[in-house]
């Protein structure tokens, strides 16, 4: 059975990836991509954070 805390701790693993991934090929990087490619990992961090608030908030009640 998946716990919150689970689903927790993947979308943080996920956000740390995409963040990595930023840093590597995002618009400031020596190797930057497509800038859609950019925002779409910005949107994949939003929806993300999203989960995890609900995810915490469900534990807690």
């Amino acid at each position: 059975m998946t716990t919150y805390s689970d689903v927790i701790e993947w979308a943080e693993a996920q956000k740390r990836q995409k963040f990595t991934w930023l840093e590597d090929h995002g618009p400031r990087s020596k190797r930057p991509r497509p800038e859609t490619e950019a925002e779409n990992k910005l949107r994949d961090i939003a929806m993300l954070d999203a989960v995890i608030a609900v995810c915490k908030a469900r534990a807690a009640a």
